[in-house]
């Protein structure tokens, strides 16, 4: 892990020639450190050199460029681990300004009451109370992030059914975005929504909780 911290270090100190030869090339591969897979891409030419789906094909470049403002560069960097028990999922989209956001997915063994009571214990955003609206089992959002619990029970965990595993799906904002308001919750409770979607193929859920589809207003 020391390795892959070090390399990025090098990079973001690397004259921006380098760096964007090196973005090319770790486009082109994955560097792994143990079980975990990591991609980075730390400069891209602004928003629209971004993938259609940079998000582990999560979230979308249109729902990105809704809520970030223009910029000459932006770093992303995503990390995702093996689908089990521990499975975790993440993505970083940051502009050159310091704006952006951070969602991720991961498998959680705690039932609804202790997710929520860890939630609500982050505090409330500027000033406002949690809100809930309608996605998976539980979903609560703020003006400037967003989180949902569904239960998902990995297929590499179905032999174990004495177990509860839960995806918890967090996303949250930094710095001055396009939009603001209502408009900003709902995005962000789509991009809780996005990776959702995502998580529940991805680790191949055995059960069959609903979540809305992507890009559809969200009823709170």
């Amino acid at each position: 892990m020391t390795g892959g911290m070090n390399f990025m270090k090098t990079l973001r100190d690397a004259p921006r020639k380098k760096i964007a030869l090196a973005a090319v090339l770790i486009a082109a591969i994955t560097v792994t450190l143990g079980c975990v897979i990591y991609a980075s891409f730390p400069q891209k030419d602004g928003l629209d050199d971004l993938p259609a789906k940079p998000c582990h094909g999560a979230v979308s470049q249109d729902t990105i460029r809704k809520i970030l403002k223009d910029t000459e560069s932006v770093d992303l960097r995503t990390s995702q681990t093996k689908p089990d028990a521990s499975f975790w999922t993440t993505c970083n989209v940051f502009t050159q300004e310091g704006s952006g956001f951070h969602v991720e997915a991961r498998i959680n063994d705690s039932g609804i009451p202790r997710w929520r009571e860890w939630q609500v214990s982050q505090g409330e955003d500027e000033g406002k109370p949690v809100i809930d609206f309608k996605a998976g089992d539980s979903a609560i959002s703020w003006p400037r992030r967003a989180s949902l619990y569904l239960k998902c029970t990995p297929e590499l965990e179905k032999d174990k059914p004495s177990e509860q595993y839960a995806l918890a799906i967090e996303t949250h904002i930094r710095g001055s975005m396009r939009i603001d308001g209502e408009e900003l919750r709902q995005t962000l409770a789509n991009i809780a929504i996005e990776m959702a979607h995502y998580a529940q193929k991805k680790a191949k859920c055995q059960e069959k909780t609903y979540v809305p589809a992507p890009g559809h207003p969200v009823p709170f």
